[in-house]
């Protein structure tokens, strides 16, 4: 992203929400069993938070909504249950329009609220999920899962108490179900009250004494505070429920480690392989194992597992993922991209190894091979980070519209600045003037300090404003490049020569 910025030309998409984004399409889809009848005494079940709407695979069901929808255009169920399987898909981009269609349309239950505040934090967009989960818990006060969503995401915008007093109404209600107690728990480490989260979490295993969620989360209290003997002591207790729980096997292991009791160490690692039930799993053991001895710069080590690893699991593509990073965090890039594209020719639609690909060919100047790579990675796993490779990417080889295209995309995922910075950007080199200005205008407002901190964004800005005839705003944009400069530099004589040009020869700072 960074190069993206640092192109004189950025190239990227969409319009900023303070500069009008056009509503999407709309509509949504139920999760079945999620919510029982409104509560009012009685508290509502407890779910997870985004089960599967459905037996069906998404590839199955997707297309099968689609068609209902197309048929049925008014069938708000579906609206509602297709949402449901765009989010475990991770598209939050095309659950979104469904769940505020579904809002437009009147349909303002605790379902829908909820979906919608779903898809509103997966986009990152996180006061407007509160406000839906806060709709939510109006309508169905007592709902475990609800008030789960919102305690997370007060605690996310930094309100505190807020997230604690929702956390202890879940207690209210759910005074014997160990998740309020593992809510709470939660919320206190956020706030780091260490000791208050603990005994939360030791009293949700109490309740549920079968739940090793609880146990995990004061085991790896203990191991963040650097204290392996009391980590191992309690990763025992879950041990003690699942012996062959592959999880807390790697986790003792890396505990030994840290008590420098190799021998232990190795044991458990090997115990964690053969507890591993598929070769994914097994491949991802050593690979943890890999990055103990890196973590502790025993190289060798680590790729001796590594090797290990792609030896006797051949057909598992993250194993050459892992060692390709290891690769390239050892600045051996071309290496790495070997083993990236073996990935590839494993899995060849693997999100990691078309990113990583991806990449590397742009970093190399192959910008072609680039989009190749990573407009295929945008097909099998879009997200912000993909498209705003992608807009890179168009953006090297000169293509500004479909930069505009990819990253407009990404910004629907996630509203960073940086995409807006790219969209303006975009824009000056598609001539489009008048949009551009109005985007950095916007941005300048919405994220004070960013332009002055990208110098080549504000210089594009600069002349922006210049050909959109706001000469005022010309004037500010340069005379706050010229304050960053070195006097007498040739970059201080081009600025000034651009103030020259506005002011009629005048240099001076605003008087």
């Amino acid at each position: 992203m960074k190069r993206l910025l640092a192109a004189a030309v950025c190239a990227c998409s969409i319009t900023l929400a303070l500069v009008a984004i056009p509503p999407r399409a709309q509509a949504g889809g139920l999760l079945g069993g999620l919510f029982g009848p409104k509560a009012s005494p009685t508290p509502s079940p407890t779910p997870a938070p985004l089960p599967t709407a459905t037996p069906e695979p998404p590839q199955v069901a997707i297309p099968r909504l689609q068609a209902k929808l197309k048929e049925h255009p008014d069938d708000q169920q579906a609206m509602l249950e297709l949402a449901a399987e765009y989010l475990q898909i991770n598209r939050a981009d095309l659950a979104l329009p469904l769940t505020q269609h579904l809002l437009a349309l009147g349909n303002k239950t605790a379902e829908v609220f909820y979906y919608d505040g779903a898809a509103q934090e997966t986009a990152g967009n996180l006061q407007a999920a509160l406000a839906d989960f806060q709709n939510a818990s109006d309508l169905d006060p007592t709902n475990l899962a609800i008030l789960a969503q919102l305690a997370q995401v007060d605690l996310q915008l930094g309100h505190a108490a807020d997230a604690e007093r929702i956390a202890n109404r879940a207690i209210v209600f759910h005074k014997d179900d160990a998740q309020a107690y593992v809510l709470l728990g939660q919320v206190y480490l956020g706030e780091k009250k260490i000791d208050q989260a603990r005994a939360e979490f030791e009293k949700a295993a109490a309740i549920d004494p079968k739940n090793v969620e609880p146990i995990y989360q004061i085991a790896n209290i203990y191991a963040q505070q650097k204290n392996p003997q009391m980590a191992l002591r309690t990763v025992e207790r879950a041990l003690q429920l699942n012996p062959s729980d592959v999880q807390a096997l790697i986790f003792r292991a890396e505990m030994y480690g840290e008590e420098h009791d190799d021998t232990a160490m190795r044991r458990a690692f090997a115990d964690a392989l053969v507890a591993a039930s598929t070769d994914e799993q097994k491949a991802a053991v050593l690979a943890r194992e890999a990055d103990y001895y890196a973590g502790h710069h025993d190289d060798a080590d680590a790729e001796r597992v590594l090797k290990e690893a792609i030896s006797r699991y051949p057909k598992v593509a993250s194993a050459y993922l892992q060692y390709g990073d290891f690769l390239a965090a050892r600045r051996r890039l071309a290496d790495a991209s070997t083993q990236w594209r073996r990935a590839l020719d494993v899995e060849p639609d693997d999100p990691g190894a078309l990113g990583r690909i991806g990449q590397y060919e742009l970093e190399h100047g192959d910008t072609n091979k680039a989009i190749g790579y990573l407009l295929r990675l945008t097909k099998v796993a879009p997200s912000a980070q993909s498209y705003a490779l992608l807009g890179e990417a168009y953006s090297s080889a000169r293509r500004y519209a479909q930069a505009r295209e990819a990253c407009a995309r990404s910004f629907d995922y996630q509203r960073t600045p940086e995409m807006l910075g790219c969209i303006a950007g975009s824009d000056f080199e598609l001539k489009r003037y008048a949009e551009a200005a109005k985007i950095f205008s916007a941005l300048d407002q919405a994220a004070p300090g960013f332009l002055d901190g990208n110098p080549q964004l504000l210089y594009i800005a600069a002349h922006a404003y210049a050909h959109d005839g706001r000469k005022a705003a010309a004037l500010d944009a340069y005379r706050r490049l010229l304050a960053m400069m070195r006097k007498g530099t040739a970059s201080y004589k081009k600025i000034e020569a651009e103030i020259a040009a506005l002011t009629g020869g005048r240099t001076g700072k605003r008087g």
